[in-house]
């Protein structure tokens, strides 16, 4: 047995952390598969398969679909994600659909909110009885 073990090298760790620092703005489709922390501006579209934060100064204008987001700055959009959270101070104006969600005292939501379900389409036909 070996002290060192490479046979999981090429998987991104999940304590990876793309930061857009205060002052950068990025306009467009931004993709992540690590954690991204936003600062700055974001105007566009965030696709992430973990967790997408925005900061107290942060701000995003558009769509992002991601694991989780948390808006502690400001969000405006539509999210597609299993969780969503406005912490107190944030700021959500838009749609959300999502698993979870939870807005914290002194946070503002302004928006539509769907729940998302594992199974979202259920077609129940009746069943007539044949005539014997």
């Amino acid at each position: 047995m070996a002290i060192f073990d490479k046979s999981n090298a090429e998987s991104p760790a999940s304590s990876e952390t793309t930061i857009i620092a205060s002052g950068a703005k990025i306009d467009g489709v931004f993709n992540c598969a690590s954690r991204l922390h936003v600062d700055g501006e974001i105007t566009g579209e965030v696709h992430s398969k973990s967790i997408v934060t925005i900061g107290k100064g942060g701000k995003i204008n558009g769509n992002v679909t991601a694991n989780r987001l948390i808006v502690n700055g400001l969000f405006q959009g539509n999210a597609d994600c299993n969780g969503v959270e406005v912490l107190a101070g944030g700021k959500f104006l838009g749609k959300v659909m999502s698993k979870e969600l939870m807005i914290e005292a002194k946070a503002e939501f302004e928006g539509e909110s769907k729940i998302k379900r594992d199974n979202q389409t259920h077609i129940i036909k009746k069943v007539e009885p044949k005539d014997k």
